[in-house]
């Protein structure tokens, strides 16, 4: 016990720790860096291979442990989280088709749920059980791809995704502790700390960014842990404790489709819509983006910790909570961008007068003096 979760989690961190230079000057030595574009926010050539690092310090640790376990070994789930990575690593050294990264998701999950962890049904107070059936198997799936995606989408700025997901993890650690789940409460405090390694160097101003392959493979375990023993408690909480955790970044991502939705825009092209951009446009520091949405991931942490230890009729009440305070969030976010707008438009509106007269003296004066001349 002491060796999985004590001994396992610090040398993740250490070899995380240990790889961040050494790969940083391989992406000196070979050019590969993020793009810079007006979107991005930040400036000179950064490496995007941070999730190699993550990656490094989590897979042997956890194939150990996960080999080290008493039954049958399941090789098909430790190649599942090697096929995760590489969908977004090929892609960090050579630009690989949306399509294509499509398909290597879908291979990750579906590999995921060749292993066992589905989503076959779910019990609401014991008194409505859902059956999913045949359509268990792309529940799963399109549970696991969305929130691989869900962590790529908000990698947007100096320690945004890796920081929420380093407070949403911490959660589940506290929450596999209090239901005796000890297979997800090892792997959660290995990527813990394979995380933490990375979020040294990647706290702003970041050295190292953490591409699409740390990315992916994130959002891959952090959608995964939550179904390891639904078997046993096939609860409605499986489905809301990492949806509760993540409510922030999921929201801004809803909120940046239905933008684009109604203002025409292919609904998945970039653009500078994201929650982190808007509290940038308001005046916030990137630190002070930062405490804002890890503040708002430990309240969430919070209410799903709630959610476990609370009564089974109480779920559907304190999800109503949570949503309504993020809600309550972004319709305050919304309300003040609209209010900075309108004074905007005003003061531009005022001053028309007053500079148009500036220019129209200004026009006097130069005829004047060619008049004298």
């Amino acid at each position: 016990m002491l060796q999985n979760t004590v001994i396992l989690p610090v040398l993740s961190l250490i070899i995380s720790i240990i790889a961040i230079p050494l790969i940083i000057k391989f992406s000196c030595r070979y050019g590969i860096f993020d793009s810079i574009c007006d979107r991005k926010i930040h400036n000179g050539n950064i490496s995007r291979l941070g999730g190699v690092a993550v990656f490094t310090a989590f897979f042997p640790a956890a194939a150990y442990y996960l080999i080290s376990q008493s039954g049958a070994v399941n090789y098909t789930f430790i190649a599942a989280m090697a096929v995760a990575f590489l969908s977004g690593f090929i892609d960090d050294l050579v630009t690989l088709r949306a399509r294509y990264k499509l398909l290597l998701q879908i291979a990750a999950a579906s590999l995921a749920v060749y292993s066992g962890f589905v989503i076959t049904n779910v019990n609401i107070f014991s008194v409505f059980n859902i059956e999913f059936g045949i359509l268990s198997y792309f529940i799963t799936v399109f549970w696991i791809i969305a929130f691989m995606n869900a962590v790529n989408l908000i990698d947007g700025m100096d320690g945004l995704s890796t920081g929420i997901v380093l407070v949403a993890n911490l959660f589940v650690i506290i929450i596999a502790t209090m239901t005796g789940n000890y297979k997800v409460l090892t792997l959660a405090l290995i990527l813990e700390c394979s995380i933490l390694g990375f979020y040294i160097f990647n706290f702003p101003p970041a050295k190292i960014f953490l591409g699409d392959g740390g990315a992916y493979f994130i959002g891959f375990m952090y959608a995964v842990m939550p179904l390891m023993g639904i078997k046993k408690s096939a609860a409605l909480t499986v489905f809301l404790i990492p949806m509760v955790l993540m409510l922030i970044p999921i929201s801004d991502i809803l909120s940046v489709m239905y933008k684009r939705y109604k203002t025409g825009q292919n609904m998945f092209f970039p653009d500078k819509n994201h929650l982190h951009h808007r509290l940038m446009n308001l005046g916030f520091s990137t630190r002070g983006i930062l405490a804002i949405v890890y503040s708002f991931t430990g309240i969430l942490g919070c209410f799903a910790i709630l959610l476990v230890a609370g009564k089974p009729e109480l779920t559907l009440y304190m999800l109503g909570f949570a949503l309504s305070f993020v809600g309550l969030f972004f319709i305050t976010l919304d309300r003040v961008e609209k209010r900075i707008e309108g004074l905007d438009t005003e003061i531009i509106r005022k001053a028309k007068p007053s500079f148009a007269a500036e220019k129209r003296e200004s026009v006097l004066s130069i005829v004047r003096e060619r008049k004298v001349s």
